[in-house]
């Protein structure tokens, strides 16, 4: 009898690496069609030319999501208040986890300064 690891390793091994979205999948297959010119200049690009597209995306998603996130670090500095309260919502957060749970709460905060139900004045 193998493993628990060795059958779980199995059972990795047996999966595809990438899940299919039936809905995705269609929208995809019409966009392929609609833009063949798009899909021949892909067609085109070299494996490590593909790579390299596909990592400069993630590379600008990830400046952008740091600049957003200093972004938010700065204004709640600004407001002193609002760092206590969010300190005070994520106290029992583990630390691994913490500064992910900081931006989401900081997040969360500016959004209620910012927008108020039709009709209310502060």
């Amino acid at each position: 009898m193998p493993s628990l690891k060795q059958a779980v390793a199995d059972k990795k091994a047996q999966e595809p690496t990438v899940r299919k979205n039936p809905e995705i999948d269609a929208k995809l297959d019409k966009f392929i069609a609609e833009n063949p010119g798009l899909l021949e200049y892909y067609q085109n690009l070299s494996k490590d030319d593909l790579i390299r597209k596909l990592m400069l995306g993630k590379m600008q998603r990830a400046e952008y999501t740091n600049t957003r996130n200093g972004e938010i670090k700065a204004w709640v500095e600004e407001h002193p208040e609002l760092k206590t309260k969010i300190e005070e919502r994520i106290r029992n957060v583990p630390e691994a986890k913490r500064e992910r749970a900081f931006i989401n709460a900081a997040k969360q905060e500016a959004m209620n300064q910012t927008v108020r139900p039709a009709g209310v004045r502060p």
